[in-house]
């Protein structure tokens, strides 16, 4: 399996040098950034924390966990990794951190000189990032190392007949922390990984998305065309996504306003998009002409999650196409969800599912059920509840996460 896992990261690797030298801008990033990164020296007498997140998603689970550190290690260096170019570009991280970096390509060669540029006392990976010879490195340097946030299903590579070699990857961690004790199970049983270095704590975004609502926010435009109405929010609509709310969304109140934020915002789509909804556009409407309408087109990025405070049922977007996108948002300011049928991925999906805050639709016909049934008020009044006493239950996790890594160095 080595020779395998060798072989497929040099592929993909090949493949972004050859995007890149053919113009497509994401890959020059990747290529580019690391080519030309700098790894800064190791203050003397300072010792140094690595987090590493594969994009801007994982850093939001890996910045609670980052900060309750600094909090107990004031003299600690700190330094933050993306594997990916949307994370390096977008982290907003540079008042936490020493450095930000682009992570190595995982070769023997390539992590080795990693490990004598960064020379870091403690390593940090955020939920599905296990890089091999990184880990290995590690390892072999005696620097503690540990999955946080982590979330791990059946049907991945490491818990098959034939997953030995990945499962091997595990092992190299000090510890793995996992968001629920369903994840801890599996690793434990099918996993064979040592139930001493296994922990829980929660998943730590849900700190992240409450520190958001409690930041003062207005926006002009948005409050100009809420108004008193009460409002249904889409946030990261796919093309898939947008099918269901055409046909589901007229059958709400006229009272009732739309804003629709698209996970894409390449032009042609966003004119396709606002077409298809009669919508009017958040960049170039003036606040008094979007009092008059009823259906907005946020195209823009940054504000989404901060937007949700306007509104009073949300729809998250990824249910019908890849995989579901954040519902921990919304979640934060109490707001209902709803989402496509693709969310086995995700535990917070399904622990809001359960709790009766969450809705999981497979058409247009169940999606109008869904918002039918939350106009009455009971019903509504419920799952709200049942969203905030979920981020009350489950806020806590950057800190239990801190607080375990650090007993594991210092037992």
């Amino acid at each position: 399996m080595r020779w395998l896992y060798r072989f497929g990261t040099a592929a993909y690797h090949t493949a972004l040098r050859t995007a890149a030298r053919l113009g497509n801008d994401k890959a020059k990033q990747w290529v580019e950034g690391r080519r030309t990164q700098t790894v800064q020296a190791k203050t003397p007498g300072r010792r140094r924390v690595w987090i590493h997140c594969a994009s801007l998603g994982e850093w939001e689970q890996g910045r609670p966990v980052l900060e309750a550190l600094q909090r107990r290690l004031p003299e600690h260096d700190f330094v933050l990794s993306f594997y990916s170019p949307s994370g390096y570009e977008r982290h907003g991280a540079d008042d936490l951190v020493s450095q930000v970096l682009y992570l190595p390509e995982d070769t023997p060669t390539e992590a080795q000189r990693w490990m004598a540029d960064l020379q870091p006392d403690v390593a940090l990976f955020v939920k599905y990032e296990i890089w091999h010879f990184h880990l290995a490195a590690l390892r072999a340097a005696g620097v503690p190392s540990f999955l946080v946030a982590a979330n791990f299903r059946p049907e991945q590579i490491f818990f098959q007949s034939y997953g030995a070699w990945y499962r091997k990857s595990l092992t190299y961690f000090t510890g793995i922390i996992t968001q629920t004790a369903a994840a801890k199970a599996l690793l434990a049983n099918k996993g064979n990984y040592p139930t001493e270095q296994l922990f829980v704590a929660g998943d730590p975004r849900m700190d992240r998305v409450l520190a958001i609502t409690q930041v003062p926010f207005t926006d002009e435009k948005i409050a100009a065309f809420v108004g008193d109405s009460p409002v249904f929010i889409v946030g990261s609509g796919w093309p898939q996504d947008l099918a269901v709310i055409l046909e589901a969304w007229p059958e709400l109140p006229q009272t009732w306003k739309l804003i629709y934020a698209p996970h894409q915002l390449r032009e042609a789509e966003l004119t396709t998009t606002a077409e298809a909804l009669g919508a009017a556009r958040y960049a170039s409407t003036k606040p008094d002409e979007l009092a008059r309408e009823r259906v907005l087109l946020l195209d823009t990025i940054g504000i989404l999650s901060r937007v949700y405070r306007y509104g009073k049922i949300a729809y998250v977007g990824g249910g019908f196409k890849t995989g579901l996108h954040s519902t921990l948002e919304p979640m934060a300011y109490g707001l209902p969800v709803i989402f496509g049928p693709k969310h086995q991925k995700f535990p917070e999906a399904a622990a809001a599912i359960t709790a009766g805050g969450a809705f999981s639709v497979s058409d247009a016909d169940e999606l109008s059920g869904v918002l039918s049934t939350l106009q009455e008020p009971t019903a509504y009044n419920s799952a709200s509840e049942a969203q905030r006493q979920l981020c009350a239950a489950n806020a806590g996790a950057g800190e239990r996460t801190a607080d375990l890594i650090l007993q594991q160095l210092n037992p």
